[in-house]
Formats: C-alpha cells, structure tokens, sequence
C-alpha cells in the first residue's frame, strides 16, 4: 500500500501522504488533512486512530468495539471534498463538507456530512458532523481501484 496513490484521493503516494497521520509520525495542519486521514482510516480499518482523533467529549467507552461491528461489512471507496471553511494552521476551529461513498452488502451508498473539527494544544480533533446517507449508483471506471480493497483494479476484480 505504501507506494500506492492515498485512498483519501489527494494523488499523492500513501506513505507521503495519510500514512504519515495514521503511523503518528505527523500531525494533520488542518482540518481538510485530518479529514482525509480519518476517511483513510476507514478505508484501511485502522480503528484506533479513528478513536484517537475524535475529540474526547465525543467518545463512548465501546466506541472501538462498535466500530470493528459496524466497518466488519462495510468497503470504503471514494473521498470528495466539497468545501472548507476555516479549519487552517492558525485556526481553532474548521469545517469540512464531504461525500464518502462505499459499499455494503453489495449496494453502494454515499455519506454526505458537514463535519466540525477543533483544534486543541496544536492538534485536530473531529467533532461531531451534519450526516445523511443515501442509495448511490456510484460508476467506477475501469481503472479505479475495485471498492472491495482487494488492491486491484476494479476490470481485474468486481468489474469482471
């Protein structure tokens, strides 16, 4: 995975890019960089950064337990970034709009929130979002990396 392009869709190599978030070596400078970090996170099942990152008055006692559950049949497959307001280096406070889509049981469905982030001590938090989700007829090119995270392209996987 490491060479490969980032899932958070920044065409920037994986280990250049969100890796360096979720490994700890980094912290994200904005509120954008942490969200595309956390959707990573979600599309390589790296739970505990997930935790780590979202702010402590927002966490359950079983928040890593439901999301090992809840992500046991869910595939990640694409970030879009619809805008950001705030959320910069010198800034306490941000949102980013986004659209996540993935795969569940075999039907694609698209994420839609408006997230809060807040910056404390000089590190991004997530804070809570704005969310709902809907049925997608996502169409994945033929060279798209295949939903299932099987590091093949969809022609050679699911495409087939």
């Amino acid at each position: 995975m490491n060479n490969s392009l980032c899932p958070c869709g920044s065409l920037n190599a994986y280990s250049q890019c969100c890796e360096l978030f979720i490994n700890h070596s980094l912290l994200p400078e904005t509120a954008e960089q942490l969200m595309r970090s956390r959707f990573t996170a979600f599309y390589l099942n790296k739970h505990q950064y997930l935790l780590d990152t979202h702010h402590s008055s927002q966490r359950e006692t079983d928040d890593l337990n439901a999301l090992e559950k809840d992500q046991a049949s869910t595939h990640w497959i694409k970030l879009i970034i619809h805008q950001t307001e705030l959320g910069g280096i010198n800034d306490l406070t941000g949102i980013v709009e986004f659209s996540a889509f993935f795969n569940q049981e075999g039907q694609m469905f698209e994420l839609r929130e408006s997230s809060n982030f807040i910056q404390e001590n000089a590190q991004w938090f997530y804070l809570d979002g704005d969310s709902g989700i809907q049925r997608n007829e996502l169409k994945l090119k033929r060279n798209d990396p295949c939903w299932c995270n099987s590091s093949k392209k969809f022609k050679h996987c699911h495409g087939a």
